[in-house]
């Protein structure tokens, strides 16, 4: 296991097909809230804090019409006046943390030396002094947990037995626990490739980077087993394995908001039966823009993915 939970998870693959999905539809700004008829600009954000680390970097660019290409460097908006606040259980404002702009970072940065509280919620402030918007996010960090059963050193890959891991009950809240496997390669080449994974990139379908860190989905509570001490165990899907070779495996539970986006997500991409030229909106928590203020926490175990 280890404490680098940042440099493993992020980006990982969930991450950046969320960002991806973002960068798409906000260069088409969405379809049926936006009439691209009457092109209207608008602010988007995106940042996710993880439990028991720093404070997030917070990305800040705007839309652009359809006919342009989404160049998120050119988007970037660098004079906003940006502000996390800790907020305390009974609703009132805790600490406040301000943000400045990274040149080198190409984000806004708070340089405090805050960890990121589980359980706690957080605010998200953002205005302009030659913008009107205002926007406002909230996200609640999701209870911290452990990983308890250690994996074993070597694992065939697709044996019988699948993969399961054991973690310390979570706090409940009033949003179900919802967690993301991601996998990472120690050794991303074409070929260690697992067969799925090789017949993909033989067909031009995927490239070497879109797998080095690989994502399961989002798995909600009807697939965990809930043990009588209260552990929760979850079963690891072969498909999350898309390299032969020693990997780092990350059990990552997302707050509601991370939650939401990837599932309107994964319905744009044809995750359900759509109706001819029907193109739903991706899941905001951002008022006042679109985008994404989400959380997360995190684990990581390590094992050996052997050829059968």
């Amino acid at each position: 296991m280890t404490s680098n939970i940042l440099n493993t998870i992020y980006p990982s693959s969930f991450l950046k097909l969320t960002i991806v999905s973002l960068s798409l539809v906000l260069m088409i700004s969405s379809c049926d809230i936006y009439n691209q008829e009457d092109y209207e600009e608008y602010i988007v954000v995106e940042a996710y804090a993880v439990a028991n680390n720093p404070l997030p970097s917070i990305h800040i660019t705007t839309t652009s019409p359809v006919a342009e290409e989404y160049d998120r460097e050119v988007l970037r908006v660098q004079n906003a006046n940006v502000r996390v606040t800790l907020m305390a259980e009974d609703g009132s404002d805790e600490e406040l943390f301000h943000y400045v702009y990274s040149d080198s970072r190409k984000a806004y940065i708070s340089q405090s030396t805050h960890k990121i509280v589980p359980n706690a919620t957080y605010r998200l402030n953002v205005d302009f002094n030659d913008r009107p918007e205002e926007i406002e996010a909230f996200t609640t960090i999701p209870d911290e947990f452990r990983i308890l059963n250690e994996l074993p050193d070597e694992i065939i890959y697709q044996s019988s037995e699948q993969i399961e891991l054991t973690i310390s009950a979570p706090k409940r809240s009033d949003f179900q626990n919802v967690f993301v496997f991601s996998t990472r390669a120690e050794n991303p080449t074409v070929e260690n490739l697992t067969p799925f994974y090789r017949a993909s990139y033989d067909n031009e379908s995927i490239e070497l980077t879109d797998v080095t860190i690989n994502s399961s989905g989002l798995i909600n509570e009807g697939n965990f087993e809930i043990n009588s001490d209260e552990t929760i165990t979850l079963r690891f899907p072969w498909i999350g394995v898309a390299f032969y070779g020693e990997s780092k495996i990350v059990i990552n539970s997302v707050d509601e908001n991370l939650a939401n986006l990837v599932r309107s997500q994964e319905v744009q991409l044809g995750g359900s039966t759509l109706s001819p030229g029907e193109i739903p909106n991706l899941i905001y928590n951002i008022e006042g823009g679109i985008g994404i203020f989400g959380s997360l926490s995190a684990d990581t175990a390590r094992t050996t993915f052997l050829r059968p």
